[in-house]
């Protein structure tokens, strides 16, 4: 999940190159509960190369950091899971089995054989935008990537579909591919989100896209491009047609 998915996504599936790298891993596990969870981590740390970090969810192998996140049955009603032992500390998971049910499988390595699942962008964007809202201010980089999600899905094996069987799409946007693409991803992450995860992306949209809210998202995805007021305009357009390709899909 999180960057290095949308790195290897982006450059080795798509060819699409980008400025921000990362070495940090964002890894998801599916477990049932919180003794397998344990198992695992605890069989990582037993090899001498992982070491446990004060933050619960997070390792280090090297000088790589890494996060290991579990979903899964081990979540409760809300989509959410309570750190052991305290259960104080609370996190999110929607999209999380989205994201897996639809995820691309990659072969890493052929010698040994190591394969991964990789969310697609869709995927990865409905992980993006839920946790820049449920961290605001804390995570203007997820604001950042959806931005780059946002302006490469034409390019990342869209560009036949608007010509093809989206012509329709590409037309009512007067062929512009870009703004075609960011509608069109609108609506392939709303084709793979369950009940819960279409309100809560919804109600983001249109909180960050009505006349008197203050453009939080826009904001942080426009944060350090040159000519603010030109790229605020141009960058609220493009939340717009997310939005607009969301709702052309859910049924809520």
């Amino acid at each position: 999940m999180g960057a290095s998915a949308r790195d290897i996504l982006l450059k080795h599936c798509y060819g699409i190159d980008h400025p921000r790298a990362t070495r940090d891993l964002d890894l998801g596990v599916r477990v049932d509960g919180w003794e397998k969870y344990n198992r695992l981590t605890d069989a990582l740390i037993a090899t001498g190369k992982i070491i446990a970090m004060r933050e619960r969810q997070r390792f280090c192998f090297d000088t790589v950091l890494i996060d290991i996140i579990p979903f899964g049955a081990i979540a409760d009603e809300h989509k959410r899971i309570r750190w052991p032992p305290e259960h104080e500390i609370f996190m999110s998971l929607f999209a999380f089995e989205e994201s897996y049910e639809y995820a691309l499988t990659v072969r890493l390595s052929s010698d040994p054989e190591l394969e991964i699942r990789l969310p697609t962008l869709p995927g990865l964007a409905l992980m993006k935008i839920i946790s820049w809202e449920e961290r605001y201010p804390e995570r203007a980089k997820d604001a950042e990537d959806l931005s780059l999600i946002m302006n490469s899905y034409e390019n990342a094996g869209n560009f036949e579909r608007l010509y093809g069987q989206e012509q329709n799409l590409l037309q009512a946007e007067s062929f512009d591919t870009r703004l075609a693409g960011i509608r069109l991803l609108g609506r392939d992450m709303a084709k793979i989100a369950d009940h819960k995860t279409a309100e809560v992306v919804r109600r983001i949209l249109y909180n960050e896209t009505d006349r008197v809210s203050q453009y939080r998202l826009v904001v942080d995805m426009v944060r350090g491009k040159p000519g603010f007021d030109e790229a605020f305009a141009e960058i609220r357009l493009q939340v717009e047609k997310l939005k607009e390709g969301f709702l052309e899909v859910i049924t809520i």
